[in-house]
């Protein structure tokens, strides 16, 4: 299995490493500025890692064929490093502060190019899984839901016990290995990678003991396939996918550009007239909106992204209060229902009420800054 290796960006000096082929290489910014890692556009083996904020990491490169890659920071073009791609190297001897990682590819380590999946869903013979994305990372800048199943009775009959008991209908992710997103929406996977599966009693998450690794799922469905466009605008209204079956309905929110936020909800029931689909639904939200943040409103611009977006820095104590799902109702008292009323894509009304808000995200999704 591949390795992932860690290379700390300090005092403005990236550090030079040799690697073996089939490495992953992950960039960590440890200065106070931001920094990106790439190669000229005009380089045969042209790559680009992305911008760094001060403590974030970059995407990962994979470094299958022997050889020496130059690269750069296009913000100090006087920053260059180098990787050397060679048979045999032993990953743990490097000339700067590097940090080589195991086969878990980083999970637990802060990095992000695990592909999870927030799954819901009480039967192990029907899984309703929806991919955690990332708008700047091209692994990740896909909005994917999949319906699939335990292949292993046991490994089933373990994730049925955990939906039967006191967590019930809570958050649960699948994390598999790294996998080709387009072969997904072709229809050319049929197998999932092995995989963990995590819950998060108490908040904290937590690996589901006989599910820690090795956890094969058999995909039966690709529900929703789309990768994001940048340029697009924002709906008029907040959309969203709706899927599953009469046991189990859920609603994602649909992401297009940035800045967006991720989020997964079940209902308490399916809505009048729902029998299941074998795709997503789409519909509207009446009344509410997302608008782009004008650029009076924040302090300085941090970063330009000439392949990505223009970065700004937020304003101080702007995250003190953490952002709440959009649909979440206030004042609602626990273990109510939250309702709203909806617009089909064919112009017909209807009424949801939201059970539980399984999953939120902007942070990830957005790669850990605004984007505008």
């Amino acid at each position: 299995m591949s390795k992932t290796v860690i290379v700390d960006i300090r005092f403005d000096r990236f550090p030079e490493v040799t690697v073996p082929p089939g490495t992953y290489v992950v960039w960590r910014n440890l200065d106070p500025h931001a920094h990106s890692a790439e190669t000229r556009r005009e380089d045969p083996d042209y790559f680009n890692a992305g911008a760094m904020l001060p403590g974030h990491t970059s995407s990962p490169i994979s470094f299958d064929e022997p050889g020496q890659f130059d690269y750069l920071c296009r913000f100090h073009t006087d920053m260059v490093g180098r990787i050397t791609v060679a048979q045999g190297a032993n990953i743990g001897r490097h000339a700067g502060p590097v940090e080589p990682l195991g086969d878990d590819h980083g999970h637990g380590h802060g990095l992000h190019h695990y592909h999870g999946f927030v799954t819901g869903g009480r039967s192990a013979d029907r899984l309703y899984m929806s991919h955690t994305p990332v708008l700047a990372d091209a692994r990740h800048n896909y909005q994917v839901i999949l319906q699939g199943r335990f292949e292993d009775p046991a490994q089933g009959e373990t994730y049925e016990e955990l939906r039967r008991s006191d967590y019930g209908h809570g958050v649960v992710q699948i994390f598999h290995d790294h996998m080709s997103m387009p072969d997904i929406g072709n229809g050319t996977v049929k197998l999932l990678p092995d995989a963990s599966v995590s819950y998060y009693p108490g908040g904290q998450q937590r690996t589901i003991p006989g599910l820690e690794s090795g956890v094969r799922i058999a995909l039966d469905q690709v529900i929703h396939f789309h990768q994001f466009d940048t340029e697009a605008d924002h709906p008029h209204e907040l959309t969203y996918l709706m899927y599953g079956d009469q046991a189990d309905v859920f609603i994602d929110h649909l992401i297009n550009r940035a800045p967006s936020f991720h989020s997964v909800a079940k209902l308490s029931s399916a809505p009048p007239g729902w029998v299941g689909s074998s795709g997503a639904v789409e519909f509207t939200v009446p009344g509410r909106s997302m608008r782009d943040v004008p650029n009076r409103l924040l302090d300085r611009v941090s970063i330009v992204d000439n392949s990505f977006h223009l970065f700004w820095l937020l304003p101080p104590g702007f995250l003190e209060r953490q952002a709440q799902d959009p649909l979440i109702r206030r004042g609602l008292p626990p273990g109510v229902p939250h309702p709203h009323d909806i617009r089909l894509a064919t112009g017909e009304t209807a009424r949801i009420e939201i059970e539980r808000f399984l999953h939120f995200d902007i942070r990830l999704l957005n790669y850990g800054v605004l984007i505008v």
